[in-house]
């Protein structure tokens, strides 16, 4: 049988295809099928407010001023990759400027009502943007989880807190 250019060529591009498939499938597949993909909590950010409006957290305290924020989100994965991505985190008028008057912040992870570990403190922009991806340990079970945003310099306080979206939920080995 004559194999001619034309099927030649067809035949390569099958393979090139067929591997190119692969390659890009492959990622999305583990993240579906692995434990490190599923998010543990996925939520809205909320500034907090003086107790009692905002509760005692773990045991952290909500700051002694009003917060407010605009767009802000949170997502922690089972495998503890965090990302938070904070906007507009002020102290509106009349207790405060409009300006956001902490440097640095963290984001904690609150699992079973205890805080574990915290994010490396980063930079909370004057108008209150700030980002951070990092790598936090999650607790094998982890019930009603909720990332608490504290001054760095202060980890007794939360400024801004979010609870996941979707309710209460444990993950299990």
């Amino acid at each position: 049988m004559q194999i001619t250019r034309t099927s030649r060529a067809l035949a390569t591009s099958a393979a090139v295809a067929l591997t190119i498939t692969a390659f890009s499938a492959a990622p999305a597949l583990a993240e579906g099928s692995g434990s490190s993909g599923h998010s543990v909590l996925t939520g809205q950010l909320v500034g907090s407010n003086p107790a009692p409006a905002s509760p005692v957290i773990a045991g952290i305290k909500p700051g002694g001023a009003p917060w407010v924020n605009g767009p802000s989100e949170v997502r922690v994965r089972e495998d503890g990759r965090i990302e938070v991505e904070i906007n507009g985190l002020v102290i509106p008028p009349p207790r405060g400027t409009g300006v956001n008057p902490i440097a640095k912040v963290v984001a904690t992870l609150v699992c079973n009502q205890m805080a574990g570990a915290s994010t490396a403190a980063f930079a909370l922009s004057p108008a209150g943007n700030g980002y951070v991806s990092d790598a936090v340990p999650v607790p094998s079970r982890c019930v009603e989880p909720t990332v608490l945003n504290q001054p760095a310099a202060n980890l007794s306080v939360y400024i801004a807190s979010a609870v996941d979206e979707d309710g209460p939920m444990a993950t299990e080995d």
